[in-house]
């Protein structure tokens, strides 16, 4: 079928009309109505196929974020902890470079070391924060393990990935005359 729009509205038709007269029974549907009967029939599968109080009970969550963002924190803080002592250790160095204890070749080598590993530890702690964020996020969306479930079960929406995976193809008929209806078969890929 061939895509086309009138009035900001969406039309599915036949793409053989203009070719021959009999080359086309005079499939023509709205794309809204079409997606409609197809979400209606996928959340009837879903209601007579599917045991949702049972899918929830056994869907296990990450249970163990809580252990998980607990020991990111203690790990963060060891960390930030050694970049201090390097922090330190770098002005340290500095009063004794100024007091004579160390060359000047001695200290341009050890702090560039102090630093370069102090560098290194401040991305390693940028990146736990971000690792610490997304298990917080996960947190939060995880206290709404029904509504999660319930939005994946009952489709509100059809998306271009869940009519390529579920949808085989669609058959559009002629408009069952003296009604505004479509014969529509919907062919599934399950």
């Amino acid at each position: 079928m061939r895509s086309s729009s009138t009035r900001d509205k969406h039309y599915l038709k036949c793409s053989n009309r203009h070719i021959a007269q009999n080359a086309c029974i005079g499939s023509f549907i709205s794309v809204d109505k079409l997606e409609q009967l197809v979400l209606l029939e996928l959340n009837r599968l879903a209601d007579k196929y599917l045991d949702k109080e049972q899918i929830k009970h056994n869907i296990k969550f990450h249970s163990d974020l809580q252990k998980q963002k607990s020991n990111l924190l203690s790990d963060m803080a060891v960390y930030e902890k050694k970049a201090a002592e390097y922090s330190n250790g770098i002005r340290e160095l500095y009063t004794d470079k100024v007091k004579g204890l160390i060359s000047e070749r001695d200290y341009i080598e050890i702090s560039k070391n102090f630093n370069t590993e102090r560098n290194r530890l401040e991305r390693v702690i940028a990146e736990m924060e971000k690792q610490l964020s997304g298990i917080e996020e996960k947190i939060a969306t995880g206290n709404n393990h029904s509504e999660l479930i319930e939005q994946y079960i009952s489709l509100k929406h059809l998306t271009l990935e869940i009519v390529e995976i579920l949808v085989d193809y669609i058959f559009i008929g002629k408009r069952i005359s003296g009604t505004r209806n479509v014969h529509v078969e919907i062919h599934w890929n399950f």
